[in-house]
């Protein structure tokens, strides 16, 4: 419960690297999440080199001038407002996490999208049980990598689509209080 409480999505993460034995125990609980029949569809890309950070920076820019705030084809973003003394991380810039890891799946599976999804809560949960902290990409996932060349330059395995990527590291701020949860949505019987 620790660990699911402490968990936060951040966008701004220490250079600090994630060490290997760490990012590996991360890694196993990822593939420990529930899926359907133990089909295991997944595949964890792990991307910590620059090269491979260039080609997920260079491909969600490109992403993002096509993509204005109504979609595709609309005006740009307008800015995101920030607290005060806080200076906002680009996601092309990887908000300065030493890790992005990849969440895809066997497409001619059914229980691919879900399982994909468990996994990278696992992958979540696991990395704030290290105070390591992840920042969900998952709104521009299946737009991103659309493109088959980026899939392959990302070495995405063939017939996989991507259902989830986010960022890792170590928390460049303290956590804020989330406060609690929203009442009413629990119906007892």
């Amino acid at each position: 419960m620790e660990s699911i409480l402490a968990r936060r999505s951040y966008k701004a993460f220490k250079s600090k690297p994630i060490s290997d034995e760490i990012l590996d125990t991360i890694l196993t609980a990822g593939k420990y999440a529930p899926t359907g029949k133990n089909l295991q569809p997944w595949h964890f890309t792990v991307v910590k080199s620059q090269e491979g950070k260039e080609t997920f920076k260079a491909a969600l820019e490109e992403l993002m001038k096509k993509r204005g705030p109504g979609g595709p084809g609309g005006p740009p973003r307008p800015p995101q407002p920030q607290a005060s003394g806080v200076t906002a991380l680009p996601e092309g810039e990887f908000r300065g996490a030493p890790v992005l890891i990849i969440v895809s799946g066997d497409a001619s599976l059914w229980t691919a999208q879900a399982d994909c999804v468990l996994a990278a809560e696992n992958l979540f949960i696991a990395a704030a049980s290290f105070g390591i902290m992840s920042g969900w990409s998952g709104m521009t996932i299946r737009d991103l990598f659309a493109d088959p060349e980026v899939k392959k330059r990302l070495q995405i395995p063939e017939g996989y689509e991507v259902y989830a990527a986010a960022f890792f590291g170590y928390p460049l701020r303290e956590a804020k209080d989330r406060g609690p949860r929203k009442e009413g949505t629990v119906t007892d019987i």
